[in-house]
């Protein structure tokens, strides 16, 4: 690294979309002269991509912010992202903050690096925060790919309206990038050596209902088509996409892998109803059951949040059901935080802190009775594996199924992709040798 470049820092918060964004504004940086340097690291600009998605994140957003500062004072600070999308004028005021973008031209953050720069930091932030009603969506790609397995945006925004959420008010409605667009930045970082990608946005199933119809799994076996790509998946599903349509179209593309992550929520239709999902338990079953028909040993991960207002014993008894008979390979559990501005903070009968707890400590250990059981069940079978990190003596990946493996080796694996046979269990993932 030249020791003239100035440095930047970018650190980011929230899901992959964010940090998809925050790959592609790194890659403007580094085409207008900057080192990317980590975040812990001194650096002349300092750029958060903020979240909003829960009081914590935005506490933890702030968090970050002050970090910054703290690290060098006289650092350029710049925030997008989320947060800075909804209250602008508070990270305005933070004090350090010398400019604050919102979700549709996070680009932006990279000349005023620059301009910042030459001009010397200001006596108060400025802010740019655009529209998201309005805002086109921003063109960005990302040259390469920074990781072995490559997440894609798609699409940003939602058309959703469930009563917990804010992000429709931080990421506008859905809107899709033009297919030829996406498909042009696969094939790029393929050219480059990137074996996987997954396809995600912010409502990643809504992909293409802006454009006359082009469906997120038509896109998904585009993709698989390129030169080089080896694995392609989806980001976060919610359930009711994976109509037989859908899942017969995946599972004519060997490319497409068989694990997919299930915006789920709840499964007691009480609470999906007040929570304004747009669907109910039954169809989350009838269609997980029928792609684990076309496709077989296919795995499922999932998001629930249990303790929302009014969730009743049997309620909550419902999703621990529902979690047993798709057998989820990892679910997320979130207990429900109040999101200011929404209509789930203020409704009748909100649960106890102790009582949130309690439920997803049960939920968990449900969990963790169901992912041993999985992965009990591999030993002496057979996975191709795409081996991402090392650490000491062994290399780690994760199978097409999202089984977690490491295996004990002296060579180097770094996005590799190998077929193996799973030996033993952990605990935590599986212990694989090559398959000879």
């Amino acid at each position: 690294m030249n020791q003239n470049m100035p440095r930047a820092a970018v650190y980011t918060l929230g899901c992959r979309v964010n940090q998809y964004e925050s790959d592609a504004v790194e890659a403007e940086l580094e085409s207008l002269g900057f080192a990317i340097v980590p975040f812990s690291a001194e650096a002349d600009v300092y750029i958060i991509n903020t979240c909003a998605v829960t009081a914590e994140s935005e506490r933890k957003s702030r968090q970050i912010i002050r970090r910054a500062r703290a690290t060098k004072p006289d650092a350029i600070v710049l925030v997008m992202g989320c947060f800075s999308q909804i209250k602008a004028e508070a990270v305005s005021r933070m004090e350090g903050v010398d400019y604050v973008c919102g979700n549709r031209n996070k680009l932006s953050v990279a000349e005023m690096a620059v301009k910042l720069l030459r001009e010397g930091k200001r006596a108060a932030a400025s802010a740019e925060v655009r529209d998201v009603e309005h805002a086109p969506l921003e063109k960005m790609s990302i040259p390469h790919a920074y990781r072995d397995r490559s997440y894609i945006k798609v699409e940003d925004g939602c058309d959703n309206h469930c009563t917990y959420c804010i992000i429709k008010k931080a990421r506008g409605n859905v809107v899709s990038r033009p297919p030829e667009e996406v498909l042009g930045e696969v094939a790029t970082i393929a050219a480059g050596g990137c074996h996987e990608v997954v396809l995600t946005g912010i409502e990643a199933a809504a992909y293409g209902k802006d454009l006359g119809g082009y469906p997120l799994s038509r896109l998904m076996v585009e993709a698989a088509k390129i030169d080089g790509i080896e694995r392609v998946r989806a980001g976060s599903l919610e359930p009711s996409v994976m109509k037989p349509a859908f899942c017969d179209e995946l599972a004519a593309e060997k490319k497409i892998m068989p694990s997919f992550h299930l915006s789920l929520q709840s499964g007691s239709n009480a609470v999906l109803a007040a929570m304004k999902r747009k669907y109910n338990r039954e169809q989350v079953l009838g269609n997980v059951a029928y792609m684990k028909r076309v496709i077989p040993g296919v795995t499922f991960t999932c998001d629930i949040i249990v303790g929302f207002p009014g969730e009743s014993e049997e309620d909550f008894l419902d999703t621990v059901d529902i979690a047993r008979r798709i057998d989820f390979l990892h679910m997320h559990i979130f207990p429900f935080s109040p999101r200011e501005g929404t209509p789930a903070a203020t409704m009748k009968g909100q649960i106890p802190e102790d009582v949130k707890r309690e439920r997803a400590h049960r939920l968990e250990e449900v969990g963790r009775e169901l992912a041993r059981a999985r992965y009990e069940r591999a030993i002496g079978q057979t996975r191709t594996v795409l081996f991402e990190s090392r650490e000491g003596e062994y290399f780690f990946g994760h199978a097409e199924d999202m089984l977690e493996v490491k295996m004990k080796t002296d060579e180097h694996l770094q996005g590799q992709i190998l077929r193996v046979r799973l030996t033993d269990y952990d605990g935590a993932r599986m212990i694989a040798v090559i398959d000879e």
